[in-house]
């Protein structure tokens, strides 16, 4: 009879908030160093969107993420009766970041620009071990009570400590669609035709040039997706936007593949005629499927019209030379 009880004992696993605690941290603490070893290409998009708005690049942008989560990390380690709640408040943070960061990869254009299955790993496991944790009952905490002073002065050494060792850290600047390329690749699909009603986030081309969500996210804008050598592309600008326009311009270069023979287009043309153009290039790499010039009009963030050859749909009548 004492064996069977014995046996029983063994198998009946008793979680506790400590364990919880424990738990929590490890994820914020295993999802921080995936982060730090891979660079900006790690980053959610929409956090990078909007670190750009306060003037944050993808490496200052990843530092916060990271000194975010450690800080996380250490106060569910750190303060004793409450860890329980702060390790529950970071697993819901987590899961949310981490559902966003998955939406955005399935959005439209996404998986067409090659946001494939292993862009997808990391939310994927970290949203479901977030999510057990945010369902499990764990048994109370014997831990002993501590005093409010105590909670706020480990908050902020916690904060202080795991913030500075953060901005500290050597981030490489990847790009996601070269980290594609080199496994394997070779076109990139924009899927212009879906734009239209979307944000850039939502459309994916957020993933391959943040900065064009960043900008675009207030007032009216219009971005040209153009190639020097298209004499088309120099007519868009030079009929439509060289008088002068109320919204924001952005210029956004579409580079050859890289190590291909580029067309020859128009030939030497020279540059565009933007001088108050907002210059933006996508990364050299892939094959860039979309076609030069292609133009979107933007609302508030949204893409509101988009055209690759009847410009005036989107531009209007061009103003008589």
């Amino acid at each position: 009879m004492s064996d069977e009880a014995s046996n029983e004992r063994a198998v009946n696993l008793d979680y506790r908030e400590s364990h919880m605690r424990v738990g929590v941290a490890c994820l914020l603490f295993a999802a921080a160093m995936f982060q730090w070893n891979g660079g900006t290409s790690w980053l959610p998009t929409w956090l990078a969107n909007m670190g750009l708005r306060f003037g944050l690049d993808g490496a200052d942008s990843l530092r916060v993420l990271i000194g975010l989560e450690l800080t996380g990390a250490g106060l569910c380690l750190g303060l004793r009766r409450i860890g329980a709640k702060v390790a529950w408040a970071c697993a819901l943070a987590a899961a949310f970041v981490s559902l966003a960061e998955l939406a955005a990869l399935n959005a439209p254009g996404a998986v067409a620009a090659g946001a494939g299955a292993w862009a997808m790993l990391m939310p994927a496991i970290v949203l479901a071990v977030a999510v057990l944790f945010l369902v499990a009952k764990p048994s109370p905490s014997a831990a002993a009570p501590q005093s409010a002073l105590s909670v706020v002065v480990t908050s902020i050494l916690a904060f202080t400590l795991m913030m500075g060792m953060a901005t500290r850290l050597s981030i490489e600047n990847t790009v996601k669609t070269e980290a594609l390329a080199n496994q394997g690749v070779k076109a990139v699909d924009l899927a212009f035709e879906s734009w239209k009603g979307r944000t850039f986030a939502d459309a994916g081309v957020a993933k391959h040039l943040p900065r064009l969500t960043a900008e675009t996210l207030e007032g009216q804008a219009i971005v040209v997706f153009y190639n020097p050598k298209c004499g088309q592309c120099h007519e868009v600008f030079d009929r439509w936007l060289a008088s002068g326009r109320s919204e924001k311009i952005i210029a956004v270069m579409v580079p050859a593949a890289e190590g291909a023979i580029e067309a020859a287009g128009d030939g030497d043309i020279g540059d565009i005629n933007c001088p108050d153009c907002i210059r933006l290039e996508l990364p050299t790499g892939p094959t860039w499927l979309i076609t030069t010039p292609s133009v979107a009009v933007l609302s508030e963030g949204v893409i509101r019209c988009a055209a690759d050859k009847d410009f005036t749909s989107c531009l209007g009548a061009p103003p008589a030379p």
